[in-house]
């Protein structure tokens, strides 16, 4: 990555051309432009959060969060970019500031995890509840024209997570306070939506078998809002004159992975 170029875009003038406060256990979507700097904030103190990342145009290519996995860490932070699904495999955002980061704090922004949903606490509990992030992003979207099939699996942001010796997933409360911040470059016109977590700031919500429901029940009052801000830079023409735009999806992969037309119609005939 183009340290220079995204230390650049970090410390450009912005102008705010959009601002929401989600709500405690709800969740919003919205687009950010492309060369637009989306913000998550922290305004009220610690929050987890689930963001799904689209491409607005084609909701097809999203955020691909094994892959990003494998490409940055399992915690990103600054210069670590998030990256899209087959067969576009290309950078959805690039982070360019991370004030948790910024203090050394590591195993945040997590991608190891994913969002609490309503199946695996039926499985764990055999309890019903509406409200995890799976569900509150199906609703932010729906309005929008897609589906439950379109929520993916998530980057938690403000959440520390890690695996322990006998590597099993465990979280940790959120170590952020009021104004943390998370700011990302859009490579592409983006279609986000997140959900404030109904675990709040995972303070008395862990992961165990009893964890998905038992944490909802209690953690009310640790849940708070998170804030979103979308920016456009300034003097974008300076500032972005070495940016080269989104990458060509597929790289220029050519192959039809093995399949070849003559020996298809073949097997046709």
């Amino acid at each position: 990555v183009d340290r220079a170029l995204y230390e650049s875009i970090a410390s450009a003038s912005r102008e705010l051309i959009y601002s929401h406060t989600i709500a405690p256990i709800s969740s919003h979507a919205w687009r950010v432009p492309a060369r637009h700097i989306l913000r998550l904030t922290t305004p009220e103190g610690p929050q987890v959060g689930d963001l799904n990342i689209w491409n607005f145009y084609n909701p097809r290519e999203r955020l691909w969060a094994s892959r990003t996995r494998q490409l940055q860490r399992a915690h990103v932070t600054t210069f670590d970019r998030l990256w899209s699904t087959l067969p576009y495999l290309r950078p959805l955002v690039t982070i360019v500031g991370d004030s948790l980061g910024d203090r050394g704090i590591t195993r945040v922004h997590d991608l190891l995890g994913t969002r609490c949903d309503p199946y695996v606490n039926k499985l764990l509990t055999g309890l019903d509840y509406d409200y995890h992030c799976h569900s509150n992003l199906v609703r932010a979207v729906l309005p929008l024209g897609l589906t439950e099939f379109d929520v993916h699996d998530v980057i938690n942001v403000f959440q520390v997570t890690g695996l322990d010796k006998e590597e099993r997933y465990f979280m940790e409360p959120s170590p952020a306070v009021a104004g943390d911040y998370l700011d990302l470059f859009a490579e592409q016109d983006l279609l986000c939506a997140l959900s404030t977590c109904p675990g709040g700031d995972l303070s008395t919500w862990g992961w165990a078998a009893d964890g998905e429901a038992g944490g909802v029940v209690n953690s009310s009052d640790c849940c708070r809002s998170i804030g979103v801000e979308v920016y456009k830079i300034i003097d974008e023409k300076n500032v972005l004159k070495s940016w080269e735009g989104a990458l060509d999806p597929g790289h220029g992969y050519s192959g039809l992975h093995g399949i070849h037309m003559k020996e298809s119609r073949a097997r046709i005939n």
